[in-house]
């Protein structure tokens, strides 16, 4: 069974798991920094330098939906899984509160659950061929 979630982690753990993910070929890593992730823009870009989204997910109109159809796509990556790590998150977004509870619970509620493939609402109910895929988040404090 897979377990999506979040995990707060410090330094050390998240050395050990970046070790870890870096072992399997067939895990997707991802590593922002949270003192360079002030603003909408700087982590859709950071995020895009990993991830390449096909479209660009910066418009005023449609930007935050096309992050959300992209990031439970990924299929582009040929990847069985993912890994989210967010380094100095106490500084990620610190003058955007209410921008940081929105990602976070992105993930708590839309991106990690869709990929668990459990819910109706999930890639394997809504995806031909969809199948669940581990989807792990570390917020390094």
């Amino acid at each position: 069974m897979i377990n999506n979630k979040i995990h707060y982690v410090n330094d050390t753990e998240a050395t050990k798991i970046v070790n870890q993910v870096k072992e399997q070929e067939n895990l997707f890593l991802m590593e922002l920094h949270g003192k360079e992730i002030q603003s909408w823009e700087d982590y859709v870009n950071k995020l895009d330098a990993y991830i390449n989204f096909p479209t660009s997910c910066l418009s005023n109109i449609s930007g935050v939906a096309r992050y959300h159809d992209w990031i439970t796509d990924l299929d582009w990556l040929e990847k069985d899984g993912y890994v989210l790590i967010i380094y100095d998150y106490n500084s990620f977004l610190e003058e955007d509160s209410e921008l940081k509870e929105e990602i976070i619970e992105d993930f708590e509620t839309l991106i990690l659950p869709w990929w668990q493939g459990e819910d109706e609402n999930s890639v394997v109910n809504c995806v031909v061929e969809g199948e669940a895929k581990p989807f792990s988040v570390y917020l390094v404090e």
